[in-house]
């Protein structure tokens, strides 16, 4: 049973509606008025010190949508959230309601790559980055049917009768790629290493790139010194040193070939927004068994404790979930004692499952987690200011 406490009293910023008291703490609906289908409001978990925020979106709401954003609009280039969600307003048609921080991805410079991203990224159609962590990918087609099936990158470049399979898009060399398309989404330039692989330049290609995509190229250029600009109109392969297929070796100025990029399961090419976190959380409404695992196994359970595990550590936390009815993005606030402490992934599984959740993934965490209602931040970064970030989730709604 539920005490609801009705309030006359107005929170400018908050706009403050309804306190509802419950066995596992207390939630104050914000912003009632900001748009039909979406509900959003600060949950104060008294299992543990907890503050966290929530948006709720209303699947059937034809008004608003699902978007993801790019920091600068380029791989490398990092962003506030804020700041994201204020140029996608001043772009578009649509005004952003609901803004939180996105995947994971190099933070620091990295030799260069400073921005640059683990996992999916899909914007208005156009692959950015491949899927990594396969099975903690979300996704929402033309028709706006939700995906979270593992999903994986097929794509191939031939040349002359011999063809290669290219294993990444935009991503850095130490993360394990060893033949790599950099398109100008990367930034202006490579920033490979010479004698460490080689650069072949091409033209032609019909650009953005889609998750079912074929074109012809030329190529202009083989380069062997590192780090080569990358054409506005066209892209960069990366061939590491150690690939010894034959067709390295036709990579030569003036020849010719296809390039050819799709995504399994096949439903996945009709998506137009796509992100990828790290970790599955929920899938059918069952937590994830190595949380559940390594819950199970915790000594002592110490609330707000931060542990070398991240996992089992009270953090910040950012996620998204979803059923069939609702969307939900969810921050959790930390490192704060006395205010907020933070949670570990199983407890946000959990919350999740509360909140009425079947599917969720974890997106990036720690200074990171943001939540933006109409242009402001409603929650505390742990950083004590926002963390510029690698992307954004959105909730947008059509402009009248």
């Amino acid at each position: 049973m539920k005490l609801v406490i009705r309030l006359s009293v107005t929170i400018p910023l908050f706009c403050l509606i309804a306190i509802s008291i419950q066995a596992g703490g207390k939630k104050t609906q914000l912003f009632p008025e900001l748009s039909p289908g979406l509900n959003i409001y600060k949950y104060e978990w008294d299992v543990e010190t907890c503050v966290m925020y929530v948006a709720e979106m209303s699947r059937d709401e034809s008004t608003l949508q699902f978007e993801v954003a790019l920091g600068n609009s380029q791989v490398l280039g990092k962003e506030t959230v804020r700041s994201m969600a204020a140029r996608c307003n001043q772009e578009g048609d649509r005004r952003v309601l609901i803004a939180v921080n996105g995947g994971f991805g190099v933070l620091g410079d990295m030799r260069g790559y400073g921005g640059v991203l683990e996992n999916l990224h899909i914007q208005d159609g156009e692959l950015i980055t491949q899927p990594t962590d396969m099975d903690a990918c979300f996704g929402v087609t033309n028709d706006g049917e939700f995906l979270s099936d593992p999903v994986q990158m097929n794509a191939t470049i031939k040349v002359n009768n011999q063809e290669l399979k290219i294993g990444c898009i935009n991503q850095r060399r130490l993360d394990g790629c060893k033949v790599t398309l950099f398109t100008p989404r990367l930034g202006e330039s490579t920033h490979t290493l010479r004698r460490r692989g080689k650069e072949i330049v091409l033209s032609g290609l019909q650009l953005p790139l889609s998750q079912y995509y074929e074109s012809p190229y030329q190529i202009n250029m083989v380069n062997n010194n590192g780090n080569a600009m990358i054409p506005r109109d066209g892209s960069v392969l990366w061939i590491s040193s150690q690939i010894k297929h034959d067709a390295v070796q036709q990579f030569n100025p003036g020849a010719t070939g296809t390039l050819k990029i799709s995504l399994s399961p096949t439903q996945w090419n009709e998506v137009r927004y796509g992100i990828g976190g790290r970790l599955r959380l929920l899938k059918n409404g069952i937590v994830n068994q190595d949380l559940v695992d390594r819950h199970a196994k915790e000594k002592k359970h110490v609330p707000g404790k931060r542990d070398q595990f991240l996992n089992l550590s009270h953090e910040p936390r950012t996620a998204l979930g979803y059923n069939d009815e609702k969307l939900f993005l969810i921050v959790a606030d930390g490192r704060q004692p006395k205010y907020s402490t933070g949670l570990t992934l199983y407890e946000l599984a959990n919350i999740l499952i509360e909140l009425g959740a079947t599917e969720a993934i974890n997106l990036d965490g720690g200074s990171s987690s943001t939540f933006i209602v109409d242009g402001n931040v409603i929650n505390k970064p742990s950083g004590k200011e926002e963390r510029e970030v690698l992307n954004a989730v959105f909730i947008t709604k059509d402009i009248q």
